[in-house]
């Protein structure tokens, strides 16, 4: 009679619960649809290793104690992971309702295909349908605006305010033949910022690069890889064919041949997609947002803690999210290097993302080392003035939540950054350390230097 009385408590417990608490152990992984996996991305488990965990008193043995590892799948649905949850309660508003096409054409009068609104509003949707965890789609009306403030800031910055789509060192003009489209892939000392031209190509005279490739990451855990070579010593001489290399494409640069198959697997349903066309990154909107929005919910930091971009946010910490995008070369920056630069970029276009969207405060910037001084003598050395009136609030205390208490004064209005003289000067060498838990041991890749000019 307890024991039935306990049982019927945690059901009521477990129906009870928010609907972002989503629990995909497989304790409770019967009946139905459901069914008890394992998440061979983590270890070489199968599912009949998994297929135990639904029974009592196998927590201790393994995989079942391995947190994560085998995970309770409802089989009507994509073979996906869910994205780690959050601690909130899915909010009433939709995404593209706090986020509106008006904002988005003032922060990025510029973007070019395939950067659209309606393209991101439409796998906004497609992955908040899908999944319990929705993407600005959780906690409070100020937490979904602060949560676009950090995203639109971030990747606003990685494509050079929505007009690059692919890596510019790698591809900075495509090349279109009869056959197709092809890239010219380049060193930096040999690449002519000005015009955007490459003088030398990387891969002529039988030459060859492994850029982005990791030829030990195989399927089922990232994409086969392996040396890119010029296409032919002829009419595309010195020229690669771009759907055979993983380099930084889309709104956060994704990179690495065992990211495109991560992302493919959420985005297409099928590992094949990106890894036979990595360039469908480049040209359509549902894959430059896409993987962008892939990154953000899945993608974990080095240390493997259960948390994300999209958590990180929703928590009020941008240097927590900054720390998974790039942690490895911005957290802290060199300050003799090109990345303390490229934090005067990514904290103006955060602090226009804020006075856009309307947010009460900036997120706290504590996640990343060094983050809080690079913004304040930012501020201070002029360099970042749309962050002026930001400055006060910047850090709130960690006992204490973000406060709705509105800035001081309103923000500086937003100057068009067509107009920004400055920008001139500096060279664009944006990085995107994609940061993600890869093959069987679990080891953090980081995405190498991302260049492209600013104008």
């Amino acid at each position: 009679m307890i024991a039935s009385l306990l049982l019927a408590a945690a059901l009521l417990a477990l129906a009870l619960a928010p609907a972002a608490a989503q629990d995909i152990s497989c304790k409770m992984c019967r009946g139905g649809n459901r069914k008890c996996i394992g998440d061979t991305a983590m270890q070489a488990v199968t599912d009949e290793d998994c297929a135990q965990c639904i029974k009592s008193g196998t927590s201790w043995t393994w995989p079942c104690s391995v947190e994560g590892l085998c995970w309770c799948w409802d089989s009507t649905k994509p073979r996906v992971k869910p994205a780690p949850p959050s601690t909130f309660e899915v909010a009433e508003a939709k995404p593209c309702d706090v986020f509106t096409e008006e904002m988005f054409d003032v922060i990025a009068p510029n973007a070019v295909h395939p950067y659209t609104y309606d393209g991101l509003c439409e796998v906004i949707d497609t992955l908040n349908e899908r999944y319990d965890e929705k993407i600005f789609q959780m906690g409070t009306l100020e937490q979904q605006k602060n949560e676009w403030a950090a995203f639109i800031g971030h990747t606003t910055h990685e494509s050079a305010q929505y007009t690059a789509a692919r890596e510019a060192l790698m591809c900075a003009r495509t090349v279109e033949r009869g056959s197709g489209t092809y890239c010219k892939p380049c060193e930096n000392n040999n690449f002519d910022w000005t015009n955007r031209y490459c003088e030398v190509s990387m891969v002529s005279n039988g030459q060859f690069i492994e850029d982005y490739c990791d030829k030990i990451v195989t399927p089922p855990h990232g994409c086969v890889c392996g040396p890119t070579t010029e296409v032919d010593k002829h009419d595309l001489k010195g020229l690669m064919n771009p759907n055979v290399s993983y380099f930084g494409r889309g709104a956060i640069q994704l990179s690495w041949n065992m990211n495109y198959l991560k992302a493919s697997q959420v985005l297409a349903e099928s590992s094949d997609t990106l890894c036979t066309q990595p360039d469908l990154v480049a040209t359509e909107p549902k894959y430059a947002w896409g993987t962008a929005l892939w990154f953000w919910m899945f993608s974990k930091p080095s240390d493997g803690k259960e948390t994300t971009c999209h958590i990180r946010a929703l928590e009020g910490n941008f240097g927590g999210t900054l720390d998974i995008i790039n942690g490895g070369l911005e957290c802290p920056a060199d300050p003799e290097g090109y990345h303390a630069e490229a934090i005067v970029t990514r904290m103006r276009y955060y602090c226009i993302a804020a006075s856009v969207i309307g947010v009460k405060r900036l997120l706290d910037l504590d996640g990343c080392d060094g983050l809080s001084k690079a913004f304040e003598d930012c501020v201070m050395d002029g360099w970042c003035p749309e962050c002026q009136d930001w400055l006060m609030d910047a850090e709130p205390e960690e006992t204490k939540p973000p406060s709705p208490a509105a800035p001081t004064s309103p923000p500086v209005p937003f100057r068009s950054w067509a107009d920004d003289s400055w920008m001139n000067t500096l060279k664009r060498r944006d990085s995107s350390a994609m940061r993600v838990a890869t093959g069987v041991c679990g080891i953090a890749t980081a995405l190498a230097a991302i260049y492209f000019s600013m104008r």
